[in-house]
Formats: structure tokens, sequence, C-alpha cells
């Protein structure tokens, strides 16, 4: 058997407006609480004002193109540090002792005291104004005036720490840059010296004097054929002397073929002194193409021309002059010996042929060192690669850390002058005249959902309870099915209108009672708690 009552299972507007109508009084008491209580918690919580300060970062006055700032963090990371070191213990304990903060708080430690106030300042970044970024902070408390002044006064460490900051890693970074600087100076000094001590050390076998030592090579070489040539005739004028004085020993000294340049001369004197003149010079340059002026032959040949010349202009009138005299004037005194001569250019051209002998050895010598040089060249040309490129590097980073040290010292010097990015105070702190907590729109919304969720709650549950009980004639046929044969009206009791008049008069108080508190909380909400209040005192002052 199913239960009639299921069968109802749509809710009718009328229904719900029954229902609000009997269950009133759960509706509008909780209502009258809750605003009773919401409104006196206002007004009774603590206030807690804040105030702000803006903060513009103005970017540096010095395009960055002639000078690039050191200073390249984000302003989320400067701000992060420089929050650090404002909301620092030492800077914190300055703060409370400044402005006198907690003297009403007894038994409360200093890191207690400490940590409450850090968590009482904020700072927020805020959207970019114009391109420039801009940041705020901001600091509440229960008193306006030194929650301004506090605020004032944290915007005044943020921007000196600022100063500080950026000073600081500019004057860091160029002290940093210092060091290095001279440490690469160092390396590239002691890199000069190898270098130096390299070349000074394989002076004259270095790549890029190749080609003279190759000349060089080329031209001794020369010089040695020409001197093994030189030598080869006078070896061969020694063995000619030597022929000589043997066949004139043959002879007993009495042989014709020994003195050549006497014969000459003798026959010279014959013809005439002219033609012995010419002809003493043309045997002269012949002799001067096969030897140097040194020779002995070409000496003595010389000295005859000389004292022909003399003689040819003494006796330019004489035509003739005995052999004997002229060989007695022309030739010099040989001695009783007639070998000596010979052995004396003997001796002359064996000392001239060691001499070139010499000179050859020693030219042989010197093509060796030179040879030397030009062997070990490809291997020289590698180690000044490998000391040039080492130098070259070291010079570059030195190039570079000296080009990054002139834009630190710019930069400090554009720091120590404020011309830098800095921050600029947009809005400063003023004295706030409502406060952020209580929130009297909060606490009104509150105290209506709580007074109207109880209300409804118990209303709900009323309802639940009951929902079995006939009320209306129509649930009679809707629920049970039976038709209404007749209906009796409600039997008034005595002084029943009196008490409906006094429950209506009640139920009006209790929602007039409840839009004067509604009107209360929007009149807070609207002028303020701390304007309100005033008016109030002055109010009732009057």
């Amino acid at each position: 058997m199913t239960d009639p009552f299921q069968s109802q299972t749509q809710i009718k507007p009328d229904y719900i407006i029954d229902v609000l109508i009997r269950g009133r009084w759960f509706l509008i008491v909780p209502l009258c609480i809750s605003l009773t209580l919401g409104l006196g918690m206002t007004l009774t919580a603590n206030k807690t004002y804040e105030a702000a300060t803006m903060i513009l970062v103005q970017p540096q006055r010095v395009p960055t193109s002639y000078i690039r700032s050191v200073v390249s963090s984000s302003i989320g990371e400067r701000i992060g540090t420089i929050s650090q070191q404002v909301l620092s213990r030492s800077n914190l304990e300055q703060i409370i002792e400044q402005f006198g903060l907690y003297e009403n708080s007894s038994g409360i430690y200093q890191e207690e005291k400490i940590e409450a106030l850090r968590k009482q300042i904020k700072v927020k970044i805020e959207n970019s104004r114009g391109g420039s970024e801009a940041f705020s902070i901001s600091f509440t408390g229960s008193e306006p005036e030194r929650v301004m002044r506090i605020a004032n006064t944290l915007a005044s460490y943020f921007m000196d720490e600022n100063l500080k900051v950026r000073e600081a890693q500019a004057i860091g970074t160029s002290e940093f840059l210092d060091s290095e600087l001279e440490k690469t100076q160092k390396r590239l000094e002691e890199k000069e010296q190898k270098l130096a001590a390299f070349r000074a050390k394989y002076l004259g076998g270095l790549p890029d004097e190749l080609e003279s030592n190759l000349r060089t090579l080329d031209r001794m070489q020369k010089e040695v054929t020409d001197k093994a040539m030189l030598l080869r005739e006078v070896n061969n004028s020694i063995s000619q002397l030597d022929s000589q004085i043997s066949s004139m020993a043959a002879t007993g000294g009495s042989g014709t073929g020994g003195d050549d340049f006497l014969s000459f001369e003798l026959e010279e004197s014959q013809e005439g002194e002219d033609s012995a003149v010419q002809a003493a010079q043309e045997k002269y340059d012949a002799l001067l193409l096969r030897y140097t002026e040194k020779h002995p032959d070409v000496k003595k040949l010389k000295s005859i021309i000389e004292k022909l010349k003399q003689k040819l202009e003494a006796t330019k009138e004489e035509e003739e002059l005995p052999s004997a005299e002229s060989e007695e004037d022309i030739l010099p005194d040989m001695g009783m010996d007639p070998v000596a001569p010979l052995k004396a250019q003997r001796a002359q051209l064996v000392a001239e042929a060691n001499n070139i002998q010499a000179e050859v050895s020693a030219m042989q010598e010197k093509m060796k060192i030179y040879a030397q040089r030009v062997e070990d060249t490809p291997k020289r040309e590698l180690e000044i690669q490998s000391l040039t490129r080492d130098y070259g590097n070291i010079q570059d980073v030195y190039n570079s850390i000296l080009d990054r040290k002139l834009e630190a010292e710019l930069s400090v010097n554009m720091e120590k002058k404020q011309k830098g990015e800095q921050f600029r105070i947009l809005d400063h702190a003023r004295l706030p005249e409502k406060p952020i907590s209580p929130n009297v729109k909060m606490m009104f919304l509150l105290s209506i959902a709580g007074g109207l969720g109880l209300g409804g709650g118990i209303l709900f549950l009323k309802e639940l309870l009951t929902f079995s009980v006939i009320r209306r004639d129509d649930q009679i046929d809707t629920l049970l099915g039976l038709p209404i044969l007749a209906s009796i009206p409600p039997l008034e009791k005595p002084n029943g209108r009196t008490k409906k008049k006094i429950e209506w008069v009640m139920f009006i108080c209790c929602c007039s009672y409840s839009a004067v508190f509604l009107a209360f909380f929007a009149i807070l909400n609207h002028k303020g708690l701390d304007r309100t209040m005033n008016f109030i005192k002055t109010t009732l002052n009057l």
C-alpha cells in the first residue's frame, strides 16, 4: 500500500508563500539577532588602518647607447633584495624604537615584535604605468597617523637602500674588473717576456728572416766558389814559381826564364818609352783580371810602370838609354842571389793562399750556421705560432676586460651622480580615513546570510518534520482522495484578535529593527566607520 502523501512531488509557489508566512518568526528573529551581533562586533572590533606609498622605477637619464649600466637585474629581483635589507632585524628594531610600537604589549619578546611588524609590511609590484615599472609599500596598524608615518619611512628606506645597492654593485663590479685586469696584465707581460726571450734566443733563425738567410747563404756560396777559384790560381802561380826556382837552381842562376817582368821591361825599353808604358799598363790590366792588387807580380809591375812614367817625364829629350843602366834604374836591387825574388814571391803567394783558405773555412762554418737556421725554420715557426696565439688570446681578453672596466667606471660615476635608474615617489602615504578591518560590507553580508540561513534552516527542518500535516482543504482531496462535504471555519478564541494584533505589531517592530540595522550597516559601509561614529558622538554631545 503506497503512502498518499508521497504523491505530491511538486511544490507550488503558494505553498512556499504559506510556509514563509507561517514561519515568519523563524526568519525575522534570527535575522535580528544576527544583525545585532554583527553590528556589535563591527563596532567593538579592533580597527586596522592601511597606508601605502607608490614608488615609480625611473629609468636612467643617460641613454643606454652611451653608458650601459652594470646593474642588469630585473625590478623584481632588486625589490626582493632591497626588501630583505629593509626588513632586516636592525631596521625593524630601529622602526619599533623610533615610533614606540608595542609599548603596551608586555610579555612579548623582541623576536615576536619583529615578526609581527614584518607581517604588517607588504611590498607589491604594480602594473607598469606608461611603460615604467612601479611598486607599492603598505603598512597596516591601529593608529592612522602612525601608520602613515611608518609607510613614508619605509619608502625612504627603500629609496636609500636602492641607491646604496646600485652604487655598491657598480663599485663591486669595477673592483672585480680591476683585479681581473691586473691578473690578465701580468699574464700578458709574462707572455710578452717569453716571446721576447724566444726572439732573442733564436735571433737570425726566425720565420720572417728565412728569405734573408737564404739570400745570405747563396751569397756566401758564391763567395766560397770565387775564393776557391782564386785559391786554384794562387796555387798554380806557386807551382810556376816552384818550377822557375827549380830551373834556375839547375842552371846555376843564369836562366832567362826566371823573370818575365825583367825581359818585358828590356824589350819595351828598346822599342820606346811610350810604347813600354802602354804595354806595361796592358799587362797590368790583364793581371788584375786574374789576381788582386796584393799579388806580388801585380805590385811589381805597378812599381815598374810608375818608374817608367817618372823616367819618361825626366828624359823626354833622350831617345835611348843603355839597357844595363835602364835595368839598374828600374829593377830593384836583387842582391847576390838571383832566386831570392822568386822565393819572396812564393812566400807571399803561400801566405795569400793560407789567408784564402782560412777565409773559405770561416765562410763554410758560417754557411753551416745559416743552413741550420734554414733547416730549423719550420720548427721555430710552430713554436712562435703557439706563443703568438697564446699572446693574442690573452691580449683579446685584456682588451675586453679593459673595455668593460671603462664602462664600469662610467657607470660608477653615473650612479654617484644619481643619473642612473632611481626610485621616485608617485603617491606619498596619506592619513587613512577608512579602516580596512573590520570590513563593514563583509560583516553586513555575513550578518544577513547568517540570520536568514539560520532561520531558513530551522524552518526547513520544521516543515520537513511536519510535512504530513494537513493544513488546507485542497490537501484532503489531493492527498486522501476524499470529497469535502462541508467545512467548519476556525473558531475564534477569546482575545484572539488582540493576540494577532500584538503579534503583527511585534513582527513589524522586528522588521523595523532589522531595517534600521540594515540602514545603519549601509551608512557604515558608505561613510566609513570613523566618520559615522564621529557624527554620532557629535550629535549626542549636541
